[in-house]
């Protein structure tokens, strides 16, 4: 019995310290990258109405990083065959290196030529907005924020190899190859990412 509390006390001793751990990720310092992404949706299993795979893919994005201002341009989306292609616009953190800080801030002659027309000015390294930012693990299977479904396995998969590798994201568990017709979708999306998000807007898991 002795030995039993004393394994207890040694656990609860722990227990504080393992829990901040877990808990506690280190702020980096951010910029937002602006882009333009085309997004094409195939459903073999899994059909949409246009507005709720709209509503369904920003929700996706703003979980895994992006900036409130998602806009989405549909040139094609067929309910019945289960096609849609979308431009994405949108905003999303990326680390404020110098690689990046140079990358967001080199403009090419048509660069120039657009912003002149428009009258508006180029940002330099000065004018981007810096921020906090964690590194958040985001579990498509279990975050209830995303109301992901067994039929999204689809979605997620294309997601996954369309999307994703435009962003601050990194995948840490990937077992969306059995989202196909043969498999019929047997199961949650399960895709588990870590994703750089603003660190004021704490993610839910």
């Amino acid at each position: 019995m002795r030995t039993f509390f004393v394994k207890l006390a040694a656990l609860l001793a722990l227990a504080p310290a393992a829990v901040f751990a877990h808990s506690t990720e280190e702020e980096v310092t951010a910029v937002w990258k602006a882009q333009q992404v085309n997004f094409e949706y195939r459903g073999y299993s899994t059909m949409y109405s246009c507005r709720s795979l709209e509503d369904k893919l920003e929700i996706i994005l703003r979980t895994v990083g992006a900036r409130e201002n998602v806009r989405l341009q549909s040139y094609v989306c067929n309910e019945q065959l289960g096609i849609a292609r979308f431009q994405i616009a949108m905003q999303s953190p990326v680390l404020a290196s110098e690689e990046n800080i140079r990358e967001l801030t080199t403009h090419d002659a048509k660069d120039q030529l657009v912003a002149r027309v428009n009258g508006e000015q180029l940002p330099g390294a000065a004018d981007l907005e810096r921020f906090p930012a964690v590194w958040k693990e985001v579990s498509f299977a279990r975050n209830r924020d995303m109301r992901l479904e067994r039929g999204d396995c689809e979605l997620v998969q294309q997601l996954r190899q369309q999307i994703l590798p435009r962003m601050s994201v990194r995948i840490v568990v990937d077992k969306t190859n059995s989202c196909s017709s043969a498999f019929g979708n047997v199961g949650s999306p399960r895709l588990t990412v870590s994703a750089l998000v603003p660190a004021k807007e704490p993610m839910k898991r």
